[in-house]
């Protein structure tokens, strides 16, 4: 006899007393409970009288009277980037601090800050914003100095991963630390340079774009020549210390470099003539600011110095090291410190050369998925115009191959000033990969369309 335990029901095993249903009694509740639950939702749907549609909240602008007294922050690449692109900033008269590199701190405040499920780069790159704003908050500023004296600048995107949240992430961060009306700006892959309430204060100039594409391609280049030398250095540490005084004569000349106006280079009477024609005069100016920043003395001199100073370093070649190629998430090849658990210095000190991945081959990327989908809305529409409609069907297809041509002359463009100073560095840093031969190796396990991330990249 089971004895019995005070205070406890018995209770008969579930499912025992319940009658048996057929199955198209089990189906009909299962459709009885759909029912009532799509009706629940629509429900919901409906707006209800009074009920105020989401709208984004209004962020206070950057304007361009802060520009004096308002610092840029900076972060996420690495260092020689990094530098590189504040000498930019600098030339256009902003304020800008890099960051600190994100350390494990970082990591534990953005997730203490942060959403849950976050991805690795948000946590470090939060945490360390939030560390930041810390520290000067310690030593003696108030929070609302430190939202009125700083804003944060960082790229935004949009799509299927969360590459679309950081925005978001760093502002509820930000604000759970304490930091609420903190300014964020954006490089948006589509947009350019604003914050989201569309703010004047970060202005996109010719000089500037041109200065932060150049910054971007010199970083790359360093970066990954830096890589091929430092494993095969005769004097320890000697890399290191060239590298160091090299991006600050580069920064240098990128911050006080002399800003073109091809007006001052024509003659009087000429520069006359362009100058009361407004549309002409823009295209002169437009033209003759890309050739000085491609072609220009002031950016052969700064390449040749580079180069010179590379050349010092003395190396041993004979040495037989692994070659050892970083892949998948990309803060994880940009960031060298926690952020990737130090992995490139560790690959180093265990035998190996490291390839490193330029910024450049996601610019690549970029420019090869907006003509690939462009294709494929290509044709899609193509069928739409009647046979007999033949001068709409000859627009139709010359503005087809026109566009076809502009794809491909964007891509070489890049493509050519990036081997340009490939060769001024002294022709050893890699080629950009080729995004046509990389989407068919793909091809089979991952569709170039495929967006996420990086895609097939």
């Amino acid at each position: 006899m089971t004895p019995s335990i005070p205070g406890h029901v018995e209770q008969e095993p579930v499912g025992l007393s319940l009658p048996l249903r057929s199955r198209r009694e089990v189906e009909e509740e299962i459709a009885r409970r759909v029912a009532e639950e799509r009706e629940r939702l629509i429900t919901l749907a409906v707006p209800r009288a009074g009920a105020a549609h989401f709208r984004r909240p209004a962020e206070r602008p950057f304007t361009a009277s802060e520009r004096d007294t308002v610092t840029i922050l900076i972060g996420g690449l690495t260092w020689k980037h990094e530098h590189l692109i504040r000498a930019v900033f600098q030339s256009a008269g902003y304020k800008v601090e890099i960051l600190p590199t994100p350390d494990v701190q970082s990591f534990q405040l953005g997730k203490e800050y942060g959403n849950n499920g976050q991805c690795n780069p948000t946590y470090f790159m939060v945490g360390h914003l939030i560390k930041f704003l810390q520290g000067l908050e310690a030593s003696g500023m108030t929070r609302q100095e430190i939202i009125d004296r700083y804003v944060f600048f960082t790229a935004g995107s949009c799509g299927p991963c969360r590459f679309g949240m950081y925005e978001s992430e760093y502002r509820l961060g930000v604000q759970n630390a304490g930091f609420d009306g903190f300014r964020i700006l954006l490089f948006q892959q589509n947009d350019g340079i604003k914050a989201a309430s569309g703010e004047p204060g970060l202005k996109f100039t010719v000089d500037f774009g041109l200065g932060a594409l150049s910054a971007l391609n010199l970083g790359d280049i360093i970066n990954d020549v830096s890589y091929q030398i430092r494993p095969y250095e005769v004097v320890p540490g000697e890399t290191d210390r060239v590298l160091a005084e090299l991006l600050e004569d580069l920064s240098a000349r990128m911050r006080d470099r002399r800003m073109f106006e091809a007006l001052d280079h024509l003659p009087r009477w000429l520069a006359a003539r362009i100058a009361s024609r407004r549309t002409l005069k823009n295209t002169v100016s437009v033209l003759g600011k890309i050739a000085d920043h491609w072609y220009g003395r002031q950016t052969r001199a700064a390449l040749a110095a580079a180069r010179e100073r590379l050349s010092r370093i003395e190396v041993d070649r004979l040495r037989v090291k692994p070659l050892v190629k970083v892949t998948g998430e990309f803060f994880a090849q940009t960031t060298e410190g926690d952020g990737n658990f130090r992995m490139f210095s560790f690959l180093e000190r265990e035998g190996a050369q490291v390839q490193v991945e330029p910024i450049g081959n996601w610019i690549m990327y970029l420019l090869y998925q907006a003509r690939e989908r462009y294709l494929q809305q290509r044709r899609v529409s193509a069928g739409k115009l009647p046979a007999w409609q033949l001068r709409r069907r000859a627009a139709a297809a010359f503005r087809h191959r026109l566009r076809l041509a502009s794809y491909a002359a964007g891509r070489r463009i890049f493509e050519r000033q990036y081997e340009r100073m490939v060769e001024g560095l002294g022709g050893i840093g890699h080629p950009l990969s080729n995004m046509q031969e990389l989407a068919d190796l793909a091809a089979p396990y991952y569709h170039r369309l495929a967006r996420g991330g990086e895609g097939h990249l």
